[in-house]
């Protein structure tokens, strides 16, 4: 292999991280030229034994102790020492993106309906640590000269997906909050993901700078479900109880009818069902009462203070015995119940028994 005299890496990539120069052989006038934003490890024999930051500099025995006394013709012509220059780039990589590989599968704490959740972001990270970079990854890692950032994507997913899937449910469950909820609240999940997950990144040398949540989503199909309980549930609010059941029941037959195919059949089941409801003491179409029956059921009952028969509000005179019902005091002139034997204001009796 030729001399180089200039060793750089210069490249149009932007999302390259490593790069393993082919060059192995160096004379006096070898020069390593190393760009900002980047970082040259120079390893010989498994060994670092410089790591330059951005400049330039001349391959000697100055820069490397070891290169003294290198003499090829004792080894017939060849490198007896070969050497390995690998270029790093420091620069800070904003757009690593991560996403659930597949949904949290949880119950809506509030609607109690079960959803498949989703989410989707991007980490800002650096690698800060290249001599424990090089000595704990390279190995796994390279498989040719080059290492993207796209490789160190795929080797954090994994742990990225675990700590995504565990941050974000427990959040939902302790706080007992429904996903239609949790927009106001993804900057506390997305802390206390940033947290753990930048613990993790830096065992292999790199800082985890930034971390974002573009999205948490679920499908359509949940989403449907979930509209349908809100609106249902702001129907009950605005229309009552008594009237919400009542236009329910009236939907029930409607949709019924509306398949002539069978509208009879339909028709068969509401009347089965309302027979068989009312039975229960419950009905699709819960039955009209008029005012003057409301507000009977709404008065007490009262007996007659003779024979004890119930009588209707505001009779004269009891229909089982015949006693004239007293709604007033025939001393003092009080108004009194019929149940009363005696005139409060007074104590005159109102019932005298018979013989």
């Amino acid at each position: 292999m030729a001399f180089y005299e200039v060793i750089r890496y210069e490249s149009s990539l932007t999302n390259w991280l490593l790069y393993k120069h082919p060059v192995d052989e160096f004379n006096n006038k070898s020069r390593l030229i190393v760009s900002p934003g980047q970082v040259a490890i120079i390893v010989h024999n498994g060994k670092i034994e410089k790591i330059c930051e951005d400049g330039t500099f001349k391959i000697n025995s100055e820069l490397l102790p070891f290169l003294k006394g290198f003499t090829k013709a004792f080894f017939g012509g060849a490198n007896p020492y070969p050497i390995e220059i690998y270029f790093i780039n420091k620069a800070l990589k904003l757009n690593v993106y991560w996403g659930t590989s597949d949904p949290i599968k949880l119950t809506d704490p509030k609607y109690q309906i079960v959803i498949n959740v989703r989410a989707r972001g991007q980490l800002g990270v650096r690698l800060t640590e290249y001599q424990y970079f090089y000595q704990t990854l390279i190995g796994t890692l390279m498989k040719n000269s080059l290492i993207t950032f796209d490789i160190i994507q795929e080797f954090f997913r994994g742990k990225t997906n675990q700590i995504v899937k565990k941050r974000l449910s427990t959040y939902i469950i302790e706080n007992k909050i429904s996903f239609l909820e949790i927009e106001p609240k993804i900057d506390e999940i997305q802390k206390s993901i940033f947290d753990e997950l930048k613990e993790e990144i830096v065992k292999f040398g790199f800082d985890l700078v930034n971390l974002s949540i573009e999205s948490i989503n679920v499908p359509d199909e949940d989403f449907d479900k979930l509209n349908e309980i809100l609106h249902k549930k702001a129907a009950y609010e605005q229309l009552g109880d008594q009237v919400y059941r009542t236009t329910r029941g009236y939907d029930v037959l409607e949709a019924g009818a509306s398949n002539n195919g069978s509208a009879a059949a339909m028709m068969g089941i509401g009347m089965g069902m309302n027979m068989g409801n009312q039975m229960s003491g419950t009905s699709i179409i819960p039955p009209q009462e008029n005012a003057k029956t409301a507000k009977a059921t709404e008065e007490p009952k009262e007996k007659c203070p003779s024979c004890g028969s119930f009588i209707q509000p505001n009779a004269k005179f009891c229909a089982e015995c015949g006693t004239k019902i007293l709604r007033n005091c025939p001393e003092c002139g009080t108004e009194v119940s019929p149940n009363q034997k005696f005139c409060p204001q007074c104590g005159k009796a109102l019932y005298k028994k018979e013989n």
